[in-house]
């Protein structure tokens, strides 16, 4: 860990909302009195009627060099904890403190006046992060010749698609000379080979020192830039360490918070009662690729069914399902019994690669369109290692593909 001064510290910060549109309005008067009458803030702490936090207690540093995924489910409060750090929304509790000049490009267009040309927008962006005319003359080519628009530079940003904004937001954001850089979700926009453009910039300027805030549900893009992670869930910080761990266990909390789907039809003969990953070498739920991966489905019968089918699928949180496989594949052949049934499917060389995934299990009758029971989710398991490797270091994605290299010429 670099033990420079951190450039961004937050202590203890929340930040709570009101539901209610009126209540929320009034809830505002009275805390701009409040603010102006009492010395003891304790009270911006205290939920009142249909008020919710939306941050809660967040704490973390950030040093130069330093690149953090900032993930979470939607609704987890990543936005809300960006925009506080950028200055757009003032904490309930806590503090935040900035050192350094901030760039943020947390919603597409942000900052950006419609009615003026390009060329204005990035000398108005530059005067408010305090450059002087003749540093934004320094940087004005590279900025446009990065954002690839010399044709329409001095056109109305109005005219301008969502990919030409994207791309001028990104480039007067990075290109400002920024210490810290706060990024939300906008370069999901746009085509691939303007944002490997943007990542392999991004690597730069972290290599330079520049610390990085980015938040994106595309973890397979994050492992390009990403050394650290902060997960959040229900509005807390549940984990601050190493990107692959923090990328896991992001991905298994966002298929457990998936609402049950669990299928019963009229059908009452069984049940699938619980679906049971076996521990792996390290003792929990967590593999390698290439490791085998065993899991025990109790089926719970309350009458015999002979000649019952299973049908285990594994599902992605990135790419939903991955596919899936029933005991006929392989002539199994087993019938339930009244009481608890346990069935153990084994996968012998796991090919998937880092990320969470959940396996889910239907039992069918012996009749083709026979449906019993469907458990889904069923239960999750972690591929923590090896690491990804992108920009063509290694293999990345969610599947491993067997293959050999030979030159036939």
């Amino acid at each position: 860990m670099n033990l420079q001064q951190p450039v961004v510290e937050v202590r203890n910060v929340s930040k709570k909302y009101c539901r209610n549109l009126k209540r929320s309005l009034r809830y505002g008067v009275a805390d701009l009195f409040a603010e102006m009458t009492v010395r003891d803030g304790d009270w911006r702490a205290k939920l009142r009627k249909g008020e919710f936090f939306a941050v809660n207690n967040a704490d973390f540093d950030v040093r130069p060099g330093e690149c953090i995924a900032l993930l979470g489910p939607n609704g987890a409060g990543k936005s809300t904890l960006l925009k506080m750090i950028a200055g757009l929304f003032k904490p309930d509790k806590g503090n935040i403190t900035i050192r350094g000049r901030l760039g943020a490009l947390i919603e597409l267009g942000t900052g950006f006046n419609t009615i003026l040309s390009g060329r204005e927008n990035v000398y108005v962006n530059g005067a408010i992060l305090g450059l002087t005319k003749q540093e934004i003359d320094a940087r004005f080519d590279d900025i446009v010749a990065f954002a690839e628009l010399p044709e329409v530079i001095d056109d109305p940003v109005r005219t301008y698609s969502t990919g030409m904004r994207l791309r001028l937001g990104f480039a007067v954001a990075t290109h400002m000379n920024p210490q810290i850089l706060l990024v939300d979700e906008v370069l999901a926009v746009g085509d691939v080979g303007f944002r490997m453009k943007c990542f392999n910039h991004i690597l730069k300027l972290v290599e330079s020192g520049m610390a990085l805030i980015i938040v994106s549900h595309a973890v397979g893009q994050l492992n390009r830039v990403s050394t650290r992670s902060i997960v959040m869930h229900k509005h807390h910080i549940i984990y601050d360490g190493d990107f692959v761990e923090g990328a896991a266990l992001y991905e298994k909390v966002q298929l457990e918070s998936k609402p049950e789907v669990d299928e019963q039809r009229d059908d009452q003969r069984c049940l699938i009662q619980s679906i049971d990953v076996e521990s792996s070498s390290k003792g929990n739920q967590q593999f390698a690729t290439g490791d085998a991966v065993s899991a025990r489905i109790t089926i719970q019968g309350r009458e015999p069914i002979p000649g019952a089918r299973l049908r285990v699928s594994i599902e992605s949180a990135r790419t939903g399902v991955l596919g899936g496989f029933a005991t006929p594949l392989q002539d199994f052949q087993f019938d339930i019994h009244p009481g608890p049934n346990l069935i153990r499917v084994t996968l012998p060389k796991i090919p998937l690669l880092m990320g969470a995934y959940t396996l889910n299990a239907t039992v069918y009758g012996p009749g083709r369109e026979e449906l019993i029971h469907r458990r889904k989710p069923g239960t999750t398991f972690e591929i923590t290692e090896p690491r990804a490797a992108s920009f063509g270091m290694g293999e990345d994605g969610v599947v491993r593909f067997e293959h050999r290299w030979e030159r036939i010429e």
